[in-house]
């Protein structure tokens, strides 16, 4: 026997009350003899058992009464092995689906999410009138079809026929819980949980046991038949996070092969506009995770979308990895300082060719065309203009991207409104400060947009090297590790201690931890501060004059790293500036980017390219919004708001592909494209014992004797529901005993009356 409402068995200790009364009265007699008596006592003692014996069974009824109701309260229940238990109690169930996607995988007898939907369906079947349901879907967090258990069993198994496989991973913890938390509020003798899954081992990480707060009978149903054989692509990377157009740039690649056998001739491919571009065949043992390069280099600037592909195995949801990234070209940039044509040349060595010369080996062998064309390019990469600190108080900023401040020694108020409004237009900026800069005009408040407050002027004897500098930062990535500390690096004899605002970030070091280059973010906005001054007239004379290093700046102007390192940083302040730093999120992850130009309006986002449908890149350059008919799309579309401070977040990422952000200003629309991928922890199948998941959450196996090796039939689940509640046969059996008690007492009264 076992009880509901175990709490009202408290109940029980209310049965002694009547015989605390009656021992009470007990004690409150006081026997008084009288003479005239004593004669009568011998004939009334015979009289006097029979009246004792009446109130003691009287006061056993007293006391049953009260107990059978307390029993009655806690709803006790008898299981099976008594011929009275034999009949069905009234169930509760919930099922908790897994539909992660590795239940996509197709085992030999089928795909494993259509057998656990079939396995759901007959466990629903078995329940029948007065039972109730709950369904949950089970991935990284969990999906409650039904929140709260419905009598409807049909619209259960309706949900279940109509689900389909996520793309999301797994984490069982969540949904068992939401189990719980809906069963405890169940009152039926029989409350169950059913597992539906194929308990892969990633499901089960980072945490421990899970207390049965419901007090359910959990069943696990595993799907997984056999040994799971697969491979996917964990990720690809860009050797280089700044991609300009026409410079080749590698496509790293990493495939794992979660298989216990070696994996054979499988075909990578390469798709960029939809169209193959590379194959590559590759072998890799058991286990082993294969790391492989592709070469590459975009002929055109702007966004290109596309993707790598794996020969189709029995799980292709991992097999496709997307991207979505940015060639970067005709950056504007403007170059303030007196002295900025080194500047203008570094960025754009062939600008001031008049007419671009060809080769004459290139002439000779027809290919003259190739080259102009790939010249012409380099040309229009990064478009750099000049002006003086006084031109620039009341030049027009609007077409360019960035501007670079070249040893501009004091910078005056007309010049600080000028880069202010530049900043909040969401453009970027750098600076080369140096001794020779003005500390005072720096530190102004109206210039608080820059990253560090300059001190006094700092003189190296020997000369200080960059010693330390983030290797994974844009700027430094395409350099190899103690790039700058090698023999050729770039020697720096004076500076300026600087002082980075707390929202900086320190980016490169000197040797004795000063600053080299400080970098700040306001919104799309990026503020690079470099310690290093580019006077190359003073420098240049200083050392063809063999003067003393002390007088000589730095010579990174002169230095190999120069160009690089200056190019390196325009384009990385031009992305910042369009808001175009790749984006790579997983499934689930929420999207988010800045639209200072935008601020308070909407997005349109809109699904491009997806796991089982290959387009081919849709035009960069069409026009998507009509006059009056507002976004032309035959893509499902989603409007997002975008806050007042220009910030877009979009959480809808269900479905790994290419989506599309279309923003609409004033004077034109705004285009970007953002890449979604799965989670590739959810690739490895292995499997969790079932014996350790049953330790961990309280649960039975389907190794049960009663059930086998094999899933539960409709018997097998009904004869476990077996039990039978007697709390209405008690509350029977104490109306029964009331009437008893009421007899009794009547008579005894009448009885007292009619001696008296």
């Amino acid at each position: 026997m076992a009880f509901l409402n175990p709490f009202f068995l408290f109940g029980l200790l209310a049965a002694g009350i009547p015989l605390v009364i009656h021992l009470w009265n007990r004690r409150r007699v006081v026997t008084i003899d009288f003479s005239s008596l004593i004669f009568i006592t011998a004939a009334h003692r015979e009289n006097a058992r029979r009246f004792q014996l009446r109130q003691f069974l009287i006061l056993l009824l007293r006391m049953a009464i009260i107990a059978l109701i307390a029993l009655a309260l806690a709803r006790p229940f008898l299981t099976l092995g008594l011929p009275v238990a034999s009949v069905r109690a009234k169930t509760d169930v919930v099922v908790v689906l897994d539909n992660s996607y590795s239940m996509a995988y197709q085992d030999i007898n089928g795909v494993r999410f259509d057998k656990a939907k079939t396995l759901a369906t007959d466990i629903i079947d078995t329940l029948r009138h007065g039972d109730r349901a709950a369904l949950i879907l089970m991935s990284d967090i969990p999906t409650p079809v039904f929140r709260q258990l419905t009598p409807d069993i049909e619209s259960v198994t309706e949900a279940i026929n109509d689900t389909e496989t996520s793309y999301r991973t797994t984490n069982v913890q969540p949904s068992l819980e939401l189990a719980h938390e809906i069963l405890a509020e169940s009152e039926q003798l029989n409350k169950e949980i059913y597992l539906v899954s194929d308990f892969a081992r990633n499901g089960w990480e980072n945490w421990n046991r899970l207390p049965n707060r419901s007090g359910a009978r959990i069943s696990l149903i595993p799907v997984a038949e056999g040994e799971a054989h697969n491979i996917s692509i964990k990720e690809i990377r860009p050797s280089n996070q700044l991609i300009g157009v026409d410079l080749p740039f590698q496509l790293n690649v990493t495939t794992v092969n979660h298989s216990v056998a070696p994996l054979n001739e499988n075909i990578l491919t390469l798709f960029i506009g939809g169209e193959k571009q590379k194959t590559m065949s590759l072998s890799a043992a058991a286990n082993e995770s294969l790391n492989t390069a592709l070469t590459y280099n975009f002929s055109t600037p702007g966004t290109h979308i596309g993707y790598l592909t794996l020969t189709d195995d029995r799980l292709n949801i991992d097999n496709h990895r997307y991207f979505a990234w940015d060639a970067l070209g005709e950056v504007r940039v403007l170059c303030v300082g007196e002295q900025t044509e080194y500047l203008t040349l570094a960025l754009n060595p062939h600008i001031y060719r008049g007419q671009l010369s060809v080769e004459p080996e290139s002439s000779l062998t027809g290919n003259y065309s190739n080259t102009l064309s790939r010249k012409s390019m380099e040309a229009r990469a990064i478009l750099p203009t000049q002006c003086t600190p006084g031109e620039f108080e009341t030049f027009p900023l609007e077409d360019y991207d960035v501007i670079v401040l070249a040893d501009v020694k004091t910078l005056s108020l007309q010049m600080s409104v000028q880069l202010q409004e530049f900043i909040r237009q969401g453009k970027s900026i750098i600076a080369f400060v140096s001794a020779h800069s003005d500390p005072t005009s720096y530190n102004q408040s109206q210039n608080a947009w820059l990253p560090a407050r300059l001190g006094n002027p700092l003189t190296w004897v020997p000369p200080e090297r960059v010693q330390a500098y983030r290797e994974t930062h844009p700027i430094f990535d395409i350099f190899p590790s103690e790039g700058f500390s090698m023999q050729y690096a770039p020697q720096f004899y004076n500076g300026i201690a600087l002082q980075p605002a707390s929202e900086s970030n320190v980016i490169a070091r000197f040797g004795d931890d000063t600053p080299f280059l400080i970098e700040r973010s306001q919104g799309t906005s990026a503020v690079l501060l470099y310690n290093c001054g580019l006077l190359a007239q003073q420098a240049t004379t200083s050392m063809k004059s063999g003067l003393e290093a002390s007088l000589t700046p730095n010579d990174l102007f002169v230095n190999p790293y120069f160009l690089p390192i200056l190019q390196q940083s325009v384009l990385y302040a031009a992305i910042a500036s369009n808001n175009i730093l790749t984006w790579g999120g997983h499934v689930g992850d929420t999207y988010t980017a800045h639209y200072p130009r935008g601020a308070g309006g909407k997005a349109i986002i809109s699904y491009q390219l997806s796991i089982t449908d290959h387009e081919p890149e849709p035009s960069l350059n069409e026009n998507r919004f009509t006059e009056d008919q507002g976004p032309k799309t035959e893509n499902p579309s989603t409007v997002v708001p975008i806050a007042e401070d220009g910030t877009l977040r979009f959480q809808d990422t269900e479905r790994p592909g290419i989506y599309q952000v279309e923003v609409r200003t004033q004077d034109r629309i705004r285009r970007d494209f953002f890449a979604v991928n799965v989670d590739t922890t959810e690739a490895d199948l292995t499997e969790i014992p079932l014996s350790q998941v049953a330790a961990r959450i309280g649960a039975k196996t389907t190794a049960d004797p009663e059930i086998g090796e094999t899933p539960e039939a409709a018997d097998a689940y009904n004869v476990k529901r077996h039990g039978r509640e007697i709390w209405g046969e008690l509350l029977i059996f104490v109306i029964c005993l009331m009437l008893l008690e009421s007899f009794l007492s009547n008579r005894e009264r009448a009885l007292t009356v009619g001696e008296s």
